[in-house]
Protein backbone atom coordinates (compact mmCIF):
# COMPACT_ATOMS: atom_id res chain seq x y z
CA UNK A 1 0.00 0.00 0.00
CA UNK A 2 3.16 2.04 0.42
CA UNK A 3 4.03 1.86 -3.32
CA UNK A 4 0.83 3.19 -3.96
CA UNK A 5 0.76 6.50 -1.85
CA UNK A 6 4.41 7.28 -3.12
CA UNK A 7 3.62 6.80 -6.79
CA UNK A 8 0.69 8.79 -6.58
CA UNK A 9 2.31 11.49 -4.66
CA UNK A 10 4.52 11.57 -7.01
CA UNK A 11 2.30 12.09 -9.57
CA UNK A 12 0.39 14.91 -7.65
CA UNK A 13 3.70 16.50 -7.39
CA UNK A 14 4.76 16.38 -10.79
CA UNK A 15 1.59 17.72 -11.71
CA UNK A 16 1.38 20.55 -9.38
CA UNK A 17 5.00 21.37 -10.39
CA UNK A 18 3.93 21.83 -14.12
CA UNK A 19 1.14 24.12 -12.85
CA UNK A 20 3.61 26.48 -10.29
CA UNK A 21 5.83 26.53 -13.18
CA UNK A 22 3.35 27.75 -15.82
CA UNK A 23 1.67 30.10 -13.16
CA UNK A 24 5.43 31.77 -12.25
CA UNK A 25 5.04 32.95 -16.08
CA UNK A 26 1.86 34.11 -16.18
CA UNK A 27 2.15 36.05 -12.51
CA UNK A 28 5.54 37.62 -13.90
CA UNK A 29 3.85 38.02 -17.29
CA UNK A 30 0.77 40.02 -15.48
CA UNK A 31 1.94 41.71 -12.55
CA UNK A 32 5.45 42.51 -13.66
CA UNK A 33 5.56 43.21 -17.42
CA UNK A 34 2.41 43.77 -17.30
CA UNK A 35 0.17 41.84 -19.75
CA UNK A 36 -3.43 42.20 -19.98
CA UNK A 37 -5.36 39.12 -18.67
CA UNK A 38 -7.35 38.91 -21.59
CA UNK A 39 -3.58 38.58 -23.55
CA UNK A 40 -2.11 35.64 -21.60
CA UNK A 41 -3.38 32.37 -21.08
CA UNK A 42 -1.72 28.71 -19.11
CA UNK A 43 -2.59 26.40 -21.42
CA UNK A 44 -1.76 23.30 -18.75
CA UNK A 45 -3.39 20.21 -21.13
CA UNK A 46 -1.08 20.91 -23.85
CA UNK A 47 1.96 18.96 -24.65
CA UNK A 48 4.40 20.68 -23.67
CA UNK A 49 2.24 22.75 -20.90
CA UNK A 50 3.22 26.74 -21.65
CA UNK A 51 2.18 30.12 -21.73
CA UNK A 52 0.47 31.68 -24.89
CA UNK A 53 0.39 35.04 -25.72
CA UNK A 54 -2.43 36.72 -27.62
CA UNK A 55 -1.14 38.99 -30.74
CA UNK A 56 -2.21 41.82 -32.40
CA UNK A 57 -4.43 40.05 -34.78
CA UNK A 58 -5.77 38.02 -31.56
CA UNK A 59 -4.79 34.83 -32.49
CA UNK A 60 -2.62 32.40 -29.87
CA UNK A 61 1.01 32.21 -29.47
CA UNK A 62 3.08 29.50 -28.07
CA UNK A 63 6.32 30.28 -26.80
CA UNK A 64 8.41 28.09 -29.12
CA UNK A 65 6.46 29.59 -32.85
CA UNK A 66 9.45 29.21 -35.77
CA UNK A 67 8.07 32.52 -37.25
CA UNK A 68 9.58 34.61 -33.86
CA UNK A 69 5.78 36.16 -32.92
CA UNK A 70 5.85 35.56 -29.38
CA UNK A 71 8.73 36.95 -28.78
CA UNK A 72 7.88 39.95 -30.68
CA UNK A 73 4.34 39.87 -28.76
CA UNK A 74 6.29 40.08 -25.87
CA UNK A 75 8.38 42.80 -26.65
CA UNK A 76 4.84 44.97 -26.71
CA UNK A 77 4.64 44.87 -23.78
CA UNK A 78 8.37 45.01 -22.31
CA UNK A 79 9.48 47.47 -25.08
CA UNK A 80 13.72 47.58 -23.63
CA UNK A 81 12.99 43.77 -22.28
CA UNK A 82 13.85 44.82 -19.12
CA UNK A 83 12.11 42.29 -17.25
CA UNK A 84 12.45 38.95 -20.52
CA UNK A 85 14.69 36.97 -17.74
CA UNK A 86 12.01 37.36 -15.07
CA UNK A 87 9.39 36.32 -17.16
CA UNK A 88 11.30 33.33 -18.86
CA UNK A 89 12.45 31.94 -15.23
CA UNK A 90 9.46 33.06 -13.51
CA UNK A 91 8.56 29.35 -13.13
CA UNK A 92 11.20 27.89 -12.10
CA UNK A 93 11.50 31.10 -9.23
CA UNK A 94 7.57 30.41 -8.18
CA UNK A 95 7.86 26.64 -8.25
CA UNK A 96 11.03 26.76 -6.52
CA UNK A 97 9.53 28.94 -3.49
CA UNK A 98 6.74 26.98 -3.64
CA UNK A 99 7.94 23.54 -3.07
CA UNK A 100 10.83 24.65 -0.93
CA UNK A 101 8.09 26.19 1.53
CA UNK A 102 5.87 23.63 1.64
CA UNK A 103 8.78 20.79 1.99
CA UNK A 104 9.97 23.28 5.34
CA UNK A 105 6.67 23.75 6.64
CA UNK A 106 5.74 19.48 6.49
CA UNK A 107 9.44 18.79 8.01
CA UNK A 108 9.12 22.22 10.93
CA UNK A 109 5.46 21.52 11.81
CA UNK A 110 4.24 17.76 11.00
CA UNK A 111 7.79 16.50 11.98
CA UNK A 112 7.78 14.24 8.83
CA UNK A 113 11.37 14.20 6.98
CA UNK A 114 10.56 11.32 4.48
CA UNK A 115 7.79 13.14 2.57
CA UNK A 116 9.47 16.68 3.19
CA UNK A 117 12.29 15.21 1.48
CA UNK A 118 10.58 13.66 -0.90
CA UNK A 119 8.82 17.32 -1.75
CA UNK A 120 12.46 18.51 -2.20
CA UNK A 121 14.00 15.70 -4.01
CA UNK A 122 10.92 15.04 -6.43
CA UNK A 123 11.06 18.93 -7.32
CA UNK A 124 14.88 18.56 -7.75
CA UNK A 125 14.93 15.53 -9.96
CA UNK A 126 11.85 17.25 -11.79
CA UNK A 127 13.97 20.36 -12.09
CA UNK A 128 17.43 18.76 -13.47
CA UNK A 129 15.58 16.74 -16.20
CA UNK A 130 14.00 19.59 -17.91
CA UNK A 131 17.06 21.80 -17.02
CA UNK A 132 19.48 19.47 -19.09
CA UNK A 133 16.83 17.81 -21.31
CA UNK A 134 16.19 21.06 -22.34
CA UNK A 135 20.16 21.97 -22.98
CA UNK A 136 20.42 18.79 -24.47
CA UNK A 137 18.23 19.01 -26.79
CA UNK A 138 19.29 23.09 -27.69
CA UNK A 139 22.55 21.36 -28.09
CA UNK A 140 21.33 18.88 -30.83
CA UNK A 141 18.71 21.31 -32.86
CA UNK A 142 21.10 24.63 -32.39
CA UNK A 143 17.61 26.46 -31.45
CA UNK A 144 16.08 27.09 -27.56
CA UNK A 145 13.83 24.44 -26.62
CA UNK A 146 12.81 25.66 -23.39
CA UNK A 147 13.27 28.22 -20.13
CA UNK A 148 16.87 27.55 -19.63
CA UNK A 149 17.75 27.65 -23.27
CA UNK A 150 15.97 30.42 -23.92
CA UNK A 151 17.09 32.80 -20.99
CA UNK A 152 20.94 31.28 -21.88
CA UNK A 153 20.43 32.95 -25.58
CA UNK A 154 20.30 36.60 -24.22
CA UNK A 155 21.94 36.62 -20.52
CA UNK A 156 24.39 33.14 -20.57
CA UNK A 157 25.95 34.10 -17.42
CA UNK A 158 22.81 35.56 -15.55
CA UNK A 159 21.22 32.07 -16.33
CA UNK A 160 24.35 29.99 -15.17
CA UNK A 161 23.93 31.77 -11.90
CA UNK A 162 20.31 31.06 -11.79
CA UNK A 163 20.73 27.33 -12.64
CA UNK A 164 23.50 27.04 -9.82
CA UNK A 165 21.50 29.00 -7.33
CA UNK A 166 18.13 26.75 -7.97
CA UNK A 167 20.04 23.69 -7.54
CA UNK A 168 22.23 25.22 -4.75
CA UNK A 169 18.77 25.95 -2.98
CA UNK A 170 17.04 22.26 -3.22
CA UNK A 171 20.45 21.04 -1.95
CA UNK A 172 20.71 23.60 1.08
CA UNK A 173 16.91 22.45 2.38
CA UNK A 174 17.79 18.94 1.98
CA UNK A 175 20.47 19.04 3.92
CA UNK A 176 18.97 20.62 6.18
CA UNK A 177 16.03 18.46 6.85
CA UNK A 178 18.33 15.84 7.12
CA UNK A 179 19.19 12.89 4.78
CA UNK A 180 16.11 10.19 5.64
Amino acid sequence: MDILFWISGGYILLLTHIWSHELGHYTVGRFLVKIPQENIRIRLFQYPAHVVLRDQHKNWIKPNDEEGEFIRTYFTYDPDGKRSFLFVMGGFILQTIIFLCIAFFIYSFFDNPGLANFIVGGSFVFNIVYIFGDMMMFLWKKTPMGDTSSAFQFAPIKSVLFVISLILSYIVLYVYIGFY
